[in-house]
């Protein structure tokens, strides 16, 4: 990996791209004018280029726990809410507890999207037909920046329905009248029909380019063809299930986002570990085999924010009142010594949802116990010890896992939630027990723990579940709530009881909270554009 690049990444390249964002005064969608050096002393060789991919993929880690916590995980109801175990307040209530409104919005200014898709926009425009680097390499930079481009509107898309449909480099061409920074909310299928251009770019530029990293070290830290098809699977799986406002859901899709997982079980060297933990071991097995595309941490470039799930030793409310297992104080276990905090804490439901013979449970979470009223010892707190990196040489915690947006295991569910739409039940077993086999590990049994395959909503719900145990903090229950549906082309399971972790209450009410869904835009930003229109039902 380009680790000086990665750690630095205020490169040259990104320096520019750094610059644009300075313009503010009207610039609700973190644009901006050039002042002109960007193209008159940059781009003109190939180390401007690739340092100009690093930026963008810096960009990409700066923004990745919003998409992964924020959008994806935070409203899909796994969090307990008021105290954590360890007595501190669990953040971010407005999110967690679907009271969004225009002002409570969750994020603002588009969570600030829009200045990473301009740095996409630049690339594009400047790099298209530059003579000054290899057309393989030329092709290979324009595939995941077209990938990425795609990502971010994905992103916006399932968030907010249309969104402003930004894809030149006009408004930092010079373009200084603000009023030309206004740009109206493009309608959901023009987003969307762009998000699937944009995919076809990148798939063509990548061409016959299977290699992960064939121009850097960047061990699957970079964009490559097998994400595209991910997201190419995920997209056309979306489109296939999800009607947003005028982009209704077109079931012919299922079959492009088969054809693309099928293509990335199938072309890219993959293998599922064989221990659950191993996927995330920070230390050796970074970049395995199961990796698709992750964002890097490193010690000594970046850290993760997976501290925020442990405990504190300040408050001592885990470290001094409660046990292990064992029922031995509980101490410090895992070794964060003051790094540690539990601003999130997931519910004693999800963690109860696991056999005991499931190895993702212990290598997920490890559970603090105290005595109950009844004197009865029990557990009492979930604190997450997957992906948080390891202890260094100095005795230090070091939260450097890698934020993996894209797996092998990724893959097979979401096939298998494709077989369930093709009526395909031996599909569905096998793709859910693939994924079961590794987690029971030596304490596998087809007979008691194998899936076999039931009607429809079964089969959608034991999909839901599967994933509920393997991508604890991977960013992907909202998404699996708004995209799965009870029945075949029937209700979408956020509005149905079967969809919460309890059994009994739905995540939203779809007559009174079904515009939910999507977000509000923050008043301020509407206040300061008179193109943007409120999101419908806010």
């Amino acid at each position: 990996m380009k680790t000086n690049k990665l750690n630095k990444l205020v490169t040259v390249g990104m320096s520019v791209a750094l610059s644009l964002f300075s313009f503010t005064s009207c610039d609700n969608l973190d644009l901006g004018p050039e002042d002109y050096y960007g193209s008159e002393s940059y781009w003109k060789n190939e180390a401007h280029v690739s340092g100009y991919v690093d930026g963008i993929h810096k960009h990409l880690r700066d923004a990745v726990w919003q998409h992964t916590m924020v959008f994806g995980e935070l409203r899909g109801g796994t969090f307990k809410d008021g105290l954590s175990s360890d007595g501190m307040t669990i953040s971010n209530g407005t999110i967690r507890l679907q009271n969004l409104d225009v002002n409570n919005p969750g994020v603002s200014k588009f969570g600030d999207i829009y200045g990473r898709i301009t740095n996409c926009n630049l690339f594009i425009a400047r790099v298209t037909d530059a003579t000054y680097i290899s057309e393989a390499k030329k092709n290979f930079y324009l595939g995941q920046v077209y990938g990425l481009r795609a990502f971010y509107y994905f992103d916006l898309y399932r968030v907010y329905g249309g969104v402003p449909l930004r894809l030149t480099v006009d408004v930092i061409d010079g373009v200084l009248d603000p009023n030309q920074l206004y740009m109206e909310r493009a309608t959901p299928k023009e987003v969307m029909d762009q998000i699937k251009a944009d995919l076809d770019k990148s798939l063509e530029y990548f061409g016959d380019v299977n290699n992960f990293d064939p121009y850097s070290q960047g061990k699957k830290a970079y964009w490559n063809k097998a994400a595209t098809e991910c997201l190419m699977g995920e997209v056309y799986l979306w489109t296939s299930k999800v009607t947003t406002g005028n982009d209704v859901a077109n079931v012919s899709d299922l079959a492009v986002a088969k054809r693309h997982l099928q293509s990335v079980v199938n072309n890219y060297n993959l293998s599922l570990q064989s221990s659950f933990a191993n996927v995330f071991e920070a230390r050796n097995n970074k970049a395995n085999d199961e990796i698709i595309f992750a964002v890097r941490y490193r010690e000594g470039e970046a850290t993760n924010s997976n501290n925020v799930f442990t405990y504190s030793l300040g408050t001592g409310q885990t470290t001094r009142d409660s046990y292990k297992a064992d029922g031995t104080i509980w101490g410090d276990p895992m070794e964060i010594v003051g790094s540690g905090s539990q601003q999130y804490e997931y519910s004693l439901d999800l963690y109860n949802s696991f056999d005991d013979e499931d190895t993702r449970r212990d290598a997920t979470f490890m559970a603090s116990y105290r005595y109950d009223a009844n004197n009865e010892f029990k557990v009492y707190g979930t604190h997450v010890q997957k992906n948080i990196g390891y202890v260094n040489s100095t005795g230090t915690r070091i939260y450097c896992g890698d934020y993996v947006l894209y797996r092998l295991s990724w893959v097979y569910l979401t096939l298998a939630e494709i077989a369930n739409m093709e009526d395909d039940n031996a599909s569905v077993a096998n793709y859910i027990n693939l994924v079961r086999e590794r987690a029971y590990a030596t304490n596998w049994n087809q007979s008691t723990f194998g899936y076999s395959a039931g009607d429809f909503t079964q089969n959608e719900l034991a999909i839901l579940a599967e994933k509920d145990k393997e991508f604890i903090q991977e960013g992907q229950r909202w998404w699996d709530l708004r995209r799965m549906t009870l029945t075949k082309g029937g209700k979408h399971l956020v509005f149905c009881k079967e969809g919460s972790l309890n059994g009994q209450t739905p995540i939203l009410n779809e007559s009174t909270q079904g515009f939910k869904v999507l977000w509000p835009i923050d008043q301020a930003l509407l206040n300061n554009d008179p193109a943007l229109k409120q999101t419908p039902g806010y």
